[in-house]
């Protein structure tokens, strides 16, 4: 072998090594490879060039545009927060006496937990709202999380640790604990009490969760759950779905595969409806404005940290969207998108003739 060969090759070797053991090292820490300039949010891109689109389902002032994926991933094999607590897999407390902006979570089991951004927890002190996607790892032990408080008028445990009776916050809760701005907790109170207000719930402590309860929503509620609970089995590939209020786009919600989506839709249609009682706006979303809201989640300008537990979280907030994701082994876990008001912009409704269309083309 020529020597200038031999040595060139050495080199190289050493490079390799010095360049595997620094990776290994930053893997150890928690951190990530740094993507390349202008592919902040690399995941999120990959994911989005994925995706179709398919034709819009409507009623009343509700819209929703069923997003499909043309590969065919592998299931993540994570439990869901119901699971968790019904098998007694998972145990959320308060912390230290009670503190309203955080709470102590810990899996007791040996599966992966995963909690999607805007569950509600419920019990305690007072209801909470996670405010970031959360992946649990086995054994994980007293996780501070952050929260926000969803039940102004209540400070008095009515259980032991909390609990979950299957909601999320309507698109504008989620939007506002996503963004974790210095006035989050008071724009989410004030939330709460337009959108109890706008159902017709006078709630003795504020409590979102109430809005559920009234009799009255719950027929309404349950009137558009019938209508639109089947978007997950039209097609075996859907794995999320955009959301408009009379015609304007309010969240999109995608997830790694379509099992994880059609466990987390009932609590979104759930959440979509309660918004859409009440709505005064009229129109529907179009198909190609759907596609056109996805598409524009690859170029923006994404930040990332290490999730509390496991993964990576991606996040984004500018004059048009509210952007955050979770990351997990190189993949989107879920992405959740809100349209700032700014970015409620009115849709012409149109009849395309595809089934789907891709996002990007």
């Amino acid at each position: 072998m020529n020597t200038n060969t031999t040595t060139v090759t050495k080199g190289r070797g050493r490079r390799l090594l010095l360049g595997g053991l620094a990776l290994g090292a930053a893997l150890l820490l928690g951190l990530r490879a740094p993507h390349a300039a202008g592919d902040q949010g690399g995941p999120i891109s990959a994911l989005i060039k994925l995706l179709e689109v398919g034709r819009p389902v409507a009623h009343q002032a509700l819209t929703i545009v069923p997003i499909y994926r043309t590969d065919t991933p592998r299931p993540g094999d994570f439990v869901m927060l119901d699971e968790a607590v019904k098998n007694g897999w998972i145990e959320i407390g308060e912390l230290d006496g009670g503190r309203v902006p955080q709470v102590r979570i810990s899996n007791l089991s040996k599966r992966t937990i995963y909690i999607m951004g805007g569950e509600i927890l419920t019990g305690a002190r007072q209801d909470r709202i996670l405010a970031s996607d959360l992946l649990l790892g086995p054994g994980t032990r007293n996780l501070v999380v952050p929260v926000y408080c969803v039940e102004h008028g209540r400070w008095t445990a009515v259980t032991p640790n909390f609990t979950t009776r299957n909601n999320i916050g309507t698109y504008d809760l989620r939007a506002k604990a996503a963004g974790k701005g210095e006035t989050a907790q008071s724009e989410i109170w004030n939330s709460v009490a337009e959108q109890n207000a706008r159902v017709g719930v006078a709630s003795p402590t504020s409590a979102y969760q109430d809005a559920y309860e009234a009799e009255g929503n719950k027929r309404k509620i349950q009137a558009i759950e019938e209508k639109m609970s089947a978007i997950p089995r039209l097609m075996k590939d859907t794995v999320g779905v955009v959301i408009a209020l009379g015609g304007r786009i309010v969240s999109a919600d995608i997830f790694a595969d379509a099992v994880l989506f059609q466990k987390q839709w009932p609590k979104i249609l759930r959440s979509s409806a309660l918004s859409a009682i009440g709505h005064q706006g009229t129109g529907k979303l179009d198909q190609a404005s759907a596609a056109t809201f996805l598409k524009a989640l690859v170029d923006k300008n994404y930040q990332q940290k290490k999730s509390l537990d496991l993964g990576i979280e991606y996040s984004c907030l500018d004059d048009d969207v509210t952007v955050q994701a979770l990351a997990f082994d190189g993949a989107v876990v879920h992405l959740a998108a809100f349209a700032q008001q700014g970015g409620l912009k009115k849709v012409i409704e149109t009849e395309g003739p595809e089934q789907r269309i891709r996002v990007i083309r």
